[in-house]
């Protein structure tokens, strides 16, 4: 029973970590767009592929929590 409360705070918490990570990934695609200098450009597209990376992680946390749920 513990696990299961567990498990559905971890999806819920994940959950809202993939909605804010999902708008500041829009927010820095737009923002890259705007930009003319190239350093920064590629600041951008770094800070971008580290979000991307940890928005999949979140997505592997949820993934796996339904998973164990279901065994």
């Amino acid at each position: 029973m513990i696990s299961a409360v567990n498990s559905k705070k971890i999806n819920a918490s994940s959950a809202v970590h993939i909605a804010l990570l999902d708008q500041f990934i829009r927010l820095t695609q737009d923002t890259i767009v705007e930009q003319d200098d190239t350093f920064v450009r590629d600041s951008l597209v770094d800070l971008l592929s580290s979000l991307r990376n940890e928005r999949a992680d979140y997505a592997e946390i949820i993934g796996v929590s339904a998973l164990n749920r279901a065994v």
